[in-house]
C-alpha cells in the first residue's frame, strides 16, 4: 500500500481547484437517513470509495480521552500493521493515492465530527464511576421496553438491586473503597445481562436492570450470574433485589418502579409503607 497523509493542508490548496461540492450534497443526504456518529464515518468512507474507485480507505482520528483511532472501508479489520503504518498520524489514506487533498481534509474532519459526537453521547448515557448506563439512559430504555409491551404484549423484567450495608462499609473503609465495591458491582452486573438486556446505575448504591422478552423466572439465572461474577472477582458482596414484570404487574413504567421496589424492601424487612 501507498498512501499519503492529509490530516492539515493550507487553505491555498483550495486555490484554483475546480471543486464540485460533491462531498458536502452527499453527507447532507446521509443526514437525512443517520445521525452522525460510527456509522456515518463508514458511510462517508464508502462514498469515497466509489467516487474514486478505490480499492481501500482507513482514516485515523485523534481524541482527546479516546486517543488515535483507525477505521478503515466496509468496517474491515485494522490489525497491528495498519496500526503501526496508518494509526499513529490523523488523516485519510486512499489507494490507490488520487483524492485531492483537500477532500481527503474536508473527509477526515467530518469524521473527526462524527466520532467526537458519538463520544459524547456515549459519555452522557453512561455513569461515570462504573461505565453502564445512568439513569436517564435507563428511563429512556425503560419507557421504550413498556411501550412495545403495551402495544404488543412484549414481556420483559425490571430488577431493582441495592448492595446491603453499604453505608456502614461505606463509613467504615472509606469512600475510595466504597467507590472500588460499586465499580466491581457494576462491572459484575454488565457482565451478567445478555445481549439487548439493559444495566445501569441509578444512583448511590442503587442500580437496575431490564431482562427483555422475561416473564420472571429468568431472575434466578441473572442472579446466579452475578454473584458468580463478584466471587470471581474476589468479592463477597451482597446485594438484595425486587423485581416486576410487564405486562403481568403493569405496563406502566412508575408503577413496575414501586412494584419492584416494595419487593426489594419487603425482602429487607422494610416496609414503605
Amino acid at each position: 500500500m501507498s498512501s499519503m497523509n492529509h490530516a492539515a493542508m493550507p487553505s491555498e490548496d483550495f486555490v484554483g481547484q475546480n471543486y464540485e461540492p460533491w462531498l458536502f450534497k452527499a453527507m447532507l443526504n446521509e443526514l437525512t437517513n443517520k445521525e452522525l456518529g460510527i456509522g456515518f464515518v463508514y458511510s462517508l468512507l464508502e462514498l469515497l470509495a466509489q467516487r474514486y474507485e478505490l480499492n481501500d480507505v482507513i482514516v485515523t482520528l485523534a481524541h482527546e480521552s479516546a486517543g488515535m483511532q483507525s477505521f478503515r472501508l466496509n468496517n474491515k479489520n485494522v490489525d497491528n500493521e495498519i496500526l503501526t503504518r496508518y494509526g499513529k498520524v490523523a488523516g485519510v489514506y486512499c489507494f490507490p493515492d488520487v483524492v485531492p487533498p483537500f477532500e481527503c481534509d474536508a473527509i477526515r474532519t467530518a469524521c473527526q465530527l462524527s466520532l467526537s459526537l458519538h463520544l459524547a453521547r456515549y459519555s452522557a448515557a453512561r455513569d461515570p464511576l462504573t461505565n453502564i448506563a445512568n439513569r436517564r439512559s435507563f428511563d429512556s430504555a425503560l419507557d421504550s421496553s413498556a411501550a412495545r409491551s403495551s402495544r404488543y404484549g412484549w414481556p420483559f423484567t425490571l430488577v431493582v438491586a441495592d448492595l446491603d450495608n453499604f453505608k456502614a462499609v461505606n463509613d467504615r473503609l472509606g469512600h475510595a473503597h466504597g467507590d472500588d465495591l460499586l465499580r466491581t458491582f457494576g462491572f459484575a452486573l454488565r457482565s451478567s445481562v445478555r445481549k439487548g438486556d439493559t444495566a445501569a446505575r441509578m444512583g448511590g448504591d442503587e442500580f437496575a436492570v431490564i431482562l427483555n422478552n422475561a416473564e420472571g423466572h429468568e431472575v434466578v439465572g441473572f442472579t446466579d450470574r452475578l454473584r458468580s461474577h463478584l466471587t470471581r472477582a474476589g468479592y463477597a458482596i451482597d446485594f438484595s433485589v425486587g423485581t416486576a414484570s410487564s405486562p403481568r404487574d403493569s405496563v406502566d413504567p412508575e408503577e413496575l418502579f414501586r412494584i419492584a421496589d416494595a419487593r426489594l424492601y419487603a425482602k429487607k424487612g422494610i416496609s414503605l409503607e
